[in-house]
């Protein structure tokens, strides 16, 4: 699952991985926050880490050390430079401002990101060219989704919400979106141990299944349920569900229920 990795294993190298996928897109993303705990490999470097991003033969310690006084007093480091096939990124320029951002205790780094894309039709890369494009239009690079259409579905709840709201700019309408609705949901301490009960799924992946939920709650009662009445609910189905499947079966189950024309959603 991703955020899972631990610190001490060997950082992956990148040309093997990119080869075994044969990821040759790039599609660069910008200057975007990463989380560390994503990073999981090296262009070309990770020989020298076969215990993961620790000072050694890849790394200066008086300079990783330098970097994390910075850090402490607050300066803001230049951008470190990464690559990204699937969920995974790839240290390109920056081992040792990463590994400062490491030791400091940062969750995220600044990050120039150019994702490499596969050229084949499994699901997992279809899901890498969807995240791409959700992203380039939201600028919203910090969901993981691991399941097609999911991401599409995302852009047309936000594509609601600015409608909703007259935003005119689907960007501003994402921040606001991802600030107001997922990120309070996905740091509820509810949520948090429902996400134990999906072995392998993310936090987003879940707020997509709860939001489903939501939806079709709402659907059947005519009115907007709320977000925390369906979190409950939410529960109270992954609990007796026995398990991510038996829920989203009943939850195939509840939405054959609905109307017709309220399923094309």
């Amino acid at each position: 699952m991703i955020g899972n990795r631990r610190h001490g294993e060997r950082l992956k190298e990148f040309d093997e991985t990119q080869r075994a996928l044969g990821a040759l897109t790039a599609r660069p993303l910008g200057v975007v926050q990463v989380p560390v705990d994503e990073i999981v490999g090296s262009v070309g470097r990770a020989r020298y880490f076969p215990h993961g991003l620790r000072p050694g033969r890849g790394l200066t310690p008086s300079r990783v050390r330098r970097l994390v006084r910075a850090l402490d007093r607050g300066e803001v480091l230049p951008p470190v430079l990464l690559y990204r096939i699937g969920h995974e990124y790839f240290i390109a320029d920056g081992h040792h401002r990463v590994a400062a951002v490491r030791l400091a205790g940062q969750k995220d780094v600044d990050a120039e990101v150019v994702a490499y894309l596969p050229g084949t039709h499994r699901p997992e890369d279809v899901v890498a060219w969807e995240r791409v494009l959700f992203e380039q239009r939201t600028g919203i690079t910090t969901i993981v989704l691991h399941e097609v259409g999911q991401y599409p579905k995302l852009l047309r709840w936000i594509e609601d919400y600015r409608t909703q709201r007259g935003l005119r700019s689907l960007r501003s309408a994402a921040r606001a979106w991802h600030a107001r609705i997922y990120l309070p949901t996905i740091q509820d301490p509810l949520f948090r141990r429902l996400v134990r009960r999906f072995p392998g799924r993310s936090p987003g992946d879940v707020f997509v299944y709860l939001a489903d939920h939501k939806w079709i709650l709402s659907r059947a009662a005519g009115r907007d349920v709320g977000m925390p009445a369906a979190l409950e609910s939410f529960r109270q189905r992954v609990v007796h569900a026995r398990g991510p499947h038996g829920f989203a079966r009943w939850l195939e189950g509840l939405a054959s229920l609905l109307p017709r024309t309220a399923r094309g959603r």
